[in-house]
């Protein structure tokens, strides 16, 4: 029932947050609930760097063959090292890697009939929150993110609160934000907020 009214609607709904905060979960419960295709940024991301793409000839330009696996792949913690040591280069890697992942999302937007979810790291640094009907972001404590992070990439401390602290700051986010997730429980917490969610974003769409 959600999707034939949602693909009669047609809802973009934008789903962001910091690394580690649960961005990935609560976007794929959302598109689950609201039987939406759900379309990840960061996978795009990954597939505009695969062998002989444009967006993977334009790095190696710009970062040298040093950031390159045996196999002629881009060994992608060799760059993500290189980028979150040094702003510049950072922000060098988005100039690149942006336009190619916006070119394909828009496309995927319009063979979809604009019903989408969109998991996106940097929905709201990029400007893409304003494509979105709905945006929602997903926090949760600094220290837990820490926490979270040295787990998952198995990094030391004081290397998990200098990635955290490259990101913008989740503060700087919540104004764009129509709804916010806080994933600092358990998964039932989490999925009990996201369906509350996915219910308010059903009501308001009836009002348009």
């Amino acid at each position: 029932m959600f999707k034939f009214f949602l693909r009669v609607q047609k809802l973009l709904i934008g789903v962001t947050g910091g690394i580690c905060t649960g961005k990935s979960t609560v976007a794929r419960i959302l598109s689950a609930l609201l039987g939406l295709d759900l379309v990840n940024l960061d996978q795009i991301a990954h597939e505009v760097l695969g062998k002989g793409e444009v967006g993977y000839l334009k790095v190696i330009e710009a970062f040298g063959e040093k950031i390159l696996s045996p196999d002629g792949s881009i060994d992608r913690k060799a760059l993500a090292r290189i980028v979150f040591e040094d702003p510049e280069k950072r922000f060098l890697l988005e100039r690149i890697v942006h336009p190619l992942v916006e070119e394909r999302m828009m496309k995927l937007i319009e063979e979809s009939g604009r019903n989408l979810v969109i998991e996106a790291p940097l929905l709201i640094e990029k400007g893409t929150w304003k494509l979105m009907d709905f945006v929602v972001l997903v926090y949760c404590p600094p220290e837990l993110q820490i926490k979270r992070l040295i787990r998952r990439d198995k990094l030391d401390p004081k290397a998990a609160e200098s990635k955290i602290k490259a990101q913008l700051p989740l503060e700087a986010k919540f104004p764009m934000a129509h709804y916010v997730i806080n994933n600092s429980k358990d998964f039932s917490y989490l999925r009990n907020q996201v369906l509350k969610t996915g219910l308010e974003i059903l009501k308001h769409a009836l009002r348009r």
